[in-house]
This record gives C-alpha cells, sequence and structure tokens, in this order.
C-alpha cells in the first residue's frame, strides 16, 4: 500500500499543462503566425497593388501577379519587375497578340509605377489547360526598349486629347 501511495504522489507531484493551456497556446502561436505572413505578404506587395489592379481591370479573369525588386543575394544584379498573368489560350502561338499585351502592360507600368527604377521587364503567361499540364511563355524585354515601345504611345494619346486651358 505505501507503493500505490507514492506512485499516485509522484503523477500529482508532476507538472502537467491543462488541456485548454495547450489548445490557447496553439491558437496563439497560429495566430502569431498567420499574422506575420500577412504583414511579410502585404509589405511586399503593397508598392505594386495599384499596377496589379490595373492590369486586373483591362484584363479581367487574368489573376495578375506583379512583383519587383533585386534579389538580396546578389546586390549588383538587375532590377525585374515581373508579371505573371493567366491566359486562356495558347501563348506560345501568336506573336502579335503577345506584343501588344507587352505594350498595354508596358503602359499600364509606367502610369502606375516608376518603369526608370527597373532595368528588366518580365512577363510570364500562363495558361492552364483543363486535365492537362500547363502551358506557358516566358517574354523578358529591357526597360530602354520598352520605354521606346511606351513613348509613341504616350504622345498619342496627349495629342488626341484636347488640352485644358483654364
Amino acid at each position: 500500500m505505501d507503493n500505490q501511495q507514492h506512485q499516485q504522489a509522484v503523477v500529482v507531484d508532476d507538472k502537467v499543462v491543462p488541456g485548454w493551456w495547450f489548445v490557447v497556446a496553439m491558437l496563439g502561436v497560429g495566430v502569431l503566425i498567420t499574422s506575420a505572413v500577412w504583414f511579410y505578404t502585404d509589405a511586399h506587395t503593397r508598392p505594386f497593388r495599384p499596377l496589379r489592379d490595373a492590369i486586373h481591370s483591362k484584363f479581367p479573369g487574368s489573376v495578375p501577379q506583379v512583383e519587383g525588386g533585386q534579389r538580396k543575394i546578389h546586390k549588383g544584379t538587375a532590377r525585374i519587375l515581373r508579371v505573371t498573368m493567366q491566359v486562356h489560350e495558347d501563348p506560345r502561338e501568336d506573336d502579335d497578340k503577345v506584343q501588344r499585351l507587352i505594350k498595354d502592360l508596358a503602359l499600364l507600368a509606367d502610369q502606375h509605377l516608376e518603369l526608370e527604377a527597373y532595368d528588366q521587364f518580365e512577363l510570364y503567361l500562363v495558361w492552364y489547360r483543363p486535365e492537362k499540364s500547363a502551358l506557358s511563355r516566358h517574354e523578358s524585354r529591357d526597360i530602354g526598349a520598352l520605354r521606346a515601345l511606351v513613348s509613341p504611345s504616350i504622345q498619342e494619346s496627349t495629342r488626341s486629347k484636347p488640352i485644358d486651358a483654364r
């Protein structure tokens, strides 16, 4: 009997965390990690949100993702503005359509971001085919070449609009 009392005392004297404390701690860790991911994502996408929204309104259903900057590991590398869009047909077939899309995106980027802050523009077009693997196309342009492409369009749009002389 003395042995049973000793075993019960050992169990009682052990510090056991109550179940509700464990549940509260796990929920707290979940909220903390979710908040950290949300703030990190918000901080990295906030500068590109106006461009992303403009692309989405001009090309509904494109699910645009816009990111930019320079890789932190490689400090001397080019600063890249990268746009990823979903398309609804094979992006590898119509080169003229892709060139028009690049021009439209360059105009939008020039309106909503400082294009001069980047060295390269990258476009990824992805077509998710039903029941098959996705097809994609990657286009890369130098910002200087894009500026030459965009400049005539900007001049045409300013010429076609009457100037308000108030």
